[in-house]
């Protein structure tokens, strides 16, 4: 595919990070965008940024919280009212959760789960069937590089991305020559809200990782896309994240063991010292 030219898309998590750039650089493209976020203000203020940039494209903003069934269905009825037919579906609604598994809330677990796991699946079956109909359409899963082979300090989140990673690879290979691709993105460390709202302790707890690996939101998306339409399965944004990856799911697991064991009590050390800083300055 070399252009999403006359395509319908829609873009989950878009008020924010990546969802919002997915959005900006699909809008040159498509003649039809549709966006949706629990953020209304945010939803209608990129919706208004795009239309003003691309005055004949026909932009629609639906606020939903797709953690919940209830969100879920509120757009799928939207979509079913409007008979709107998606061509390229951008699978990016998500969020993580930093920190010892024993001390997650069963709440933000569920929250987590609901939409790394079942939005994603749950929209996926959506459109996928008139996708099929048509011979046309576009499926991008944002996955993670921890989803190749999960580490601690983040084992839901890793655990939901692997998930991410084993479906659309399944689903691939079931509809391979049917006109659809299924691309999953594997980004590393991005500079957005995400290590934020992860956090337990309401502080920007970014990871430990060179500054060379940061890789612009820009770059992530552009090659994101490029990737899809070239038909790609699977694909890492940023040379060198994507040559840390590959060595990182080579390695033996019975190799990593004795790293992680070293830098868990650290990166435990690290959360709590953020943790004790902001309860002092939350009292005074």
């Amino acid at each position: 595919m070399k252009s999403f030219r006359g395509m319908t898309a829609l873009v989950t998590g878009a008020s924010s990070g990546l969802g919002s750039e997915f959005a900006r650089q699909l809008s040159l493209e498509v003649s039809q965008l549709l966006i949706t976020s629990r953020r209304v203000d945010r939803l209608q203020a990129l919706s208004e940024e795009i239309q003003k940039k691309s005055p004949h494209l026909k932009v629609f903003y639906m606020p939903a919280d797709l953690s919940c069934q209830e969100g879920r269905d509120i757009l799928c009825d939207w979509l079913t009212a409007e008979r709107m037919d998606i061509d390229i579906l951008i699978n990016n609604a998500g969020c993580g959760d930093y920190g010892l598994f024993e001390e997650s809330r069963l709440d933000r677990l569920r929250s987590l789960l609901e939409l790394n796991v079942i939005t994603m699946t749950y929209l996926t079956r959506l459109v996928l069937p008139q996708m099929i109909r048509k011979k046309r359409g576009v499926i991008i899963n944002v996955g993670s590089i921890v989803g190749r082979k999960p580490i601690p300090i983040c084992a839901a989140y890793s655990g939901s991305k692997s998930f991410v990673h084993a479906f659309s690879e399944a689903l691939r290979l079931e509809i391979e020559g049917r006109g659809v691709t299924v691309t999953v993105i594997a980004p590393g460390p991005l500079n957005t809200e995400f290590f934020y709202r992860a956090s337990r302790n309401n502080v920007d707890e970014k990871p430990f990782v060179p500054p060379f690996m940061w890789v612009p939101l820009e770059k992530v998306v552009n090659d994101a896309l490029a990737a899809a339409k070239a038909g790609k399965p699977f694909y890492v944004p940023g040379f060198y994240t994507r040559i840390a990856s590959f060595l990182h799911s080579l390695t033996p697991s019975f190799l990593l063991r004795p790293i992680y064991r070293i830098l868990l009590p650290i990166q435990c050390k690290r959360s709590t010292s953020k943790k004790d800083n902001l309860s002092c300055s939350l009292h005074q």
